[in-house]
């Protein structure tokens, strides 16, 4: 029987070290910008960073993967390998009377478990989200590349690292010391004149607000072409920011702006100012 479940057990152990080495590996698209904040090489529990970490002025990155594997938990899989290879070398250990032949097994479960187990405690689940009628197509339409990466990084697990983590310390929202804004939703939706809005709530507690607004002109460039950010206070009570990507016309204006609590909408200077600004956006 060992000798039958030998290639069995052979590919479940396969199964694990692609498993494993597919968790690590950075997701990407052809032609899609990848940024980095610091140095390239990094340990292998950094390898699977954000779908953008690596922008310079000077260089673009590309980056292609073959495929993409998502809706499921890498650890689970895992865990869940190796448990029924350990159930099957416990059983054959006991039933044969401790042959050795059944050890098969223990050489691929308990290395199994402990990777799992690595890997469950490096999990960040995906970020939920809301999308209404209509935004997902028009996703696929009008927002530009660097949006879908965001979409693709921030709705599928990821191990390690937070989610945007080094796009946000590129964008100079991470304080010196401190984590970056933990980013908490995620929703969609179809503008009145037919544009598309991607909207990300962070909880940014170390971050202060005015950081959000004299980064503002980072936005464009970053999340383009052709996408403006709107920013404004979530919740003043619970230090929420809400950021907005909105896609505009080919050669549309990408002046960042900031939602009043009226609803309606004041650039943001280059110094990160808002003319005109009412007490509560404060």
């Amino acid at each position: 029987k060992d000798a039958k479940m030998a290639p069995i057990i052979t590919l479940i152990a396969a199964v694990l070290s692609c498993s494993a080495a597919h968790a690590f590996t950075p997701t990407g698209a052809p032609n899609a910008r990848v940024l980095r904040s610091g140095t390239l090489a990094r340990s292998l529990c950094s390898a699977r960073s954000s779908a953008l970490v690596q922008m310079s002025d000077k260089a673009e990155v590309t980056q292609a993967v073959p495929f993409e594997v998502r809706g499921f938990s890498y650890a689970t899989l895992v865990i869940g390998a190796a448990m029924t290879i350990n159930i099957y070398s416990f059983s054959q250990f006991f039933l044969n009377d401790g042959e050795a032949s059944s050890s098969l097994g223990f050489v691929y479960g308990f290395p199994g478990l402990l990777l799992g187990a690595a890997l469950k405690y490096a999990e960040v689940a995906p970020v939920p989200t809301t999308s209404a009628p209509g935004s997902e197509e028009a996703r696929e339409r009008l927002a530009s590349e660097n949006v879908k990466k965001i979409y693709s990084d921030i709705t599928r697990f990821r191990y390690a690292d937070a989610h945007l983590e080094d796009a946000l310390k590129w964008l100079g929202l991470q304080p010196r010391g401190y984590g970056p804004p933990e980013l908490l939703e995620l929703v969609e939706s179809v503008l009145p004149d037919g544009s598309y809005a991607m909207e990300l709530v962070f909880a940014s507690k170390q971050t202060p607000y005015n950081s959000w607004t004299s980064n503002a002109h980072r936005y464009a460039n970053f999340f383009g072409p052709d996408m403006r950010a709107v920013v404004s206070k979530k919740s003043s009570e619970l230090r929420q920011v809400s950021l907005t990507l909105v896609s505009v016309p080919a050669g549309g204006p990408l002046t960042p702006m900031e939602q009043q609590p009226d609803g309606s909408m004041l650039p943001i200077s280059l110094d990160g100012t808002v003319e005109g600004r009412m007490e509560a956006a404060v």
